[in-house]
């Protein structure tokens, strides 16, 4: 009997820890609840602790936090017929906790899906070069489709990133190539450009020393010509010296000549002589 007894209580105990289970419940901040009483919608719950009738109503949460959304990378044609691989990350989150109970069955995998089949839209509508230029017009394509079609859902596009875009492996090896050699027309471009400085600065070098040297000749030219011009300066000093002397001399031989041109005979004094013998000394010293 006593057994019976101790059964019934924990049977009791239980039952009651049950019901307090399933009335209480508890929505977290990041989360919303919606409520259904015998599976229909009555409400949506906000954060904290709520009561509920157990085993008629129920309660399914609903994480409003912002979500990341790889999607598979996937062979895509171009609009020029380029096969590329591509991959994105869809940052998407829930904003009306209804909708994503009842308009969709799987969000993420219906984000994931839904991207991949838009972007494979874009992609084949644009050529090999823009996709590598212009990742930025294929995000915000992407990101404005979807948000039209995850809005009935209640779930918001934040941002797209596409992560990756390969080009085929025959192109990722001839855009190696020309970088390269691009590289390398760069380098050669650089050398030339050192050689033609080092040329130029040589010249110059050459070209200065060309300059002193013929400044130095005109200097010593110059030298040169002002010592020529005292030395004829000197001689021309003599000279008129010289030719005075001379002139001098010349008139005495005169009067000397005169005087002795009949054969007269004079007797001259020792001044005379003595003038006469001067004269030939300084003609035959001249």
């Amino acid at each position: 009997m006593e057994a019976a007894l101790w059964f019934f209580g924990l049977l009791l105990i239980a039952l009651a820890a049950t019901i307090v289970f399933h009335t209480l419940i508890k929505v977290s901040p990041y989360e919303r609840g919606v409520k259904e009483r015998l599976s229909k919608y009555v409400g949506t719950l906000e954060a904290g602790w709520h009561i509920i009738v157990p085993f008629i109503e129920s309660v399914k949460k609903v994480d409003m936090r912002e979500r990341v959304v790889n999607t598979p990378a996937h062979n895509m044609i171009t609009y020029d017929n380029a096969a590329v691989t591509v991959d994105a990350v869809i940052f998407t989150q829930i904003y009306d906790a209804k909708k994503s109970v009842y308009e969709i069955q799987d969000p993420l995998l219906a984000v994931s899906n839904l991207g991949v089949t838009t972007l494979r839209g874009i992609i084949g509508t644009m050529s090999l070069d823009d996709i590598l230029g212009d990742r930025t017009k294929i995000n915000t394509y992407v990101q404005t489709q979807l948000a039209q079609e995850t809005a009935k859902w209640g779930i918001r596009i934040n941002k797209v990133e596409i992560q990756k875009i390969d080009p085929p492996q025959d192109l990722v090896d001839a855009m190696s190539k020309q970088k390269i050699a691009q590289q390398e027309k760069r380098a050669s471009i650089l050398k030339a450009e050192g050689q033609r400085e080092a040329y130029i600065i040589e010249a110059q070098g050459y070209k200065e020393k060309q300059i002193l040297e013929a400044q130095g000749e005109a200097e010593a030219i110059e030298r040169l010509a002002q010592a020529r011009a005292k030395e004829i300066e000197y001689e021309s000093t003599a000279a008129i010296n010289f030719f005075q002397g001379n002139a001098i001399t010349k008139e005495q031989l005169k009067v000397a000549k005169d005087a002795l041109k009949e054969n007269t005979k004079f007797v001259v004094g020792s001044e005379i002589t003595d003038t006469v013998r001067g004269i030939f000394e300084k003609i035959i010293k001249n």
